[in-house]
């Protein structure tokens, strides 16, 4: 028998998290709807199961949380007529991180021509994964890491564990970017970088210690108080800076102006190092203007 669809008062947990090892993406987890099913590729949520309510496990083989395949094959298996509330990717860094070594050294071997020839088993898991894990209606956190590295020039910088063509494709799956920060006294926060159709920029601070009641608080802030039409005009980001670049270029494919992801990427970079825009609101400015060309030349 048919279920009538209930209205929702707010929209899908689809969210991602990032943050430095050992900032607590774990433990903020377990405060996700349960039950939780954990893809435990980093080997250590059994390290906060304490705080959570009914956690299952993917697989007892350590090697089966790292391998896209496994995990399709696992997840189609078991998870049609089973009871879970959130799925935990924890953490994509652990799964896609040896497919782009690997890939480095088959290059560097000379197992492989190109260097894109090498990334593809990289890309293609990353979109098997996104389809294993999003197509059961759950909601999903997609957790990865934050570490410090250097430019071409020796500068300090703050680097994703994933790739900007992974980010990008990963925004299409995804309501909320959130990330990890810490203020001078070590307090600890969650930061909304972006959310497609509510607030963000905001910092909610964790006074619990365990990010209880954290995920509720965010939904709060994000959505609270903002009609349809209002999340609507969010979603369409007619101004302002994009929050990153990851954003910007799956926002530019969601319009219809590329046939692909890297398309788009390579017209985002190419854009920016041509018009080498004073800072993000420009760029923001002369995308949208680029997106809105390619569009009406579509048209034409």
């Amino acid at each position: 028998m048919f279920k009538k669809m209930v209205k929702s008062t707010y929209p899908p947990r689809l969210w991602a998290l990032v943050g430095y090892p050992g900032s607590g993406k774990s433990t903020f987890a377990t405060q996700m709807a349960g039950p939780i099913l954990a893809i435990d590729a980093d080997h250590r949520f059994a390290e906060v199961l304490d705080l959570a309510g009914d956690v299952y496990e993917l697989s007892d083989s350590p090697a089966d949380n790292v391998d896209a395949d496994r995990i399709t094959a696992i997840l189609a298996k078991n998870m049609p007529g089973a009871k879970v509330g959130t799925i935990v990717v924890d953490s994509l860094t652990a799964i896609i991180t040896p497919l782009v070594v690997q890939a480095m050294q088959d290059k560097e071997q000379g197992r492989v021509k190109n260097l894109a020839a090498a990334f593809r088993t990289k890309a293609l898991a990353m979109r098997q994964l996104q389809d294993a894990v999003t197509r059961w209606g759950t909601a999903c956190l997609w957790v990865y890491h934050l570490n410090d590295a250097r430019d071409e020039k020796g500068r300090e910088l703050v680097k994703a564990t994933v790739s900007q063509t992974e980010l990008a494709r990963l925004t299409r799956s995804i309501n909320l970017q959130l990330e990890i920060v810490q203020d001078q006294d070590g307090k600890r926060g969650v930061k909304v970088v972006w959310a497609r159709c509510g607030r963000d920029g905001m910092t909610l601070w964790d006074d619990s210690g365990t990010w209880a009641d954290m995920p509720e608080r965010i939904e709060r802030a994000v959505y609270d108080g903002l009609s349809k039409a209002d999340q609507a005009k969010i979603e369409r980001r007619a101004s302002g800076a994009f929050p990153s670049p990851e954003i910007a270029i799956s926002w530019g494919l969601e319009q219809g102006a590329f046939k692909a992801l890297a398309h788009a990427r390579n017209a985002y970079n190419k854009l920016r190092q041509e018009a080498k825009p004073k800072d993000a609101e420009q760029m923001a400015d002369l995308w949208r203007a680029d997106i809105q060309r390619r569009l009406t030349e579509a048209a034409a």
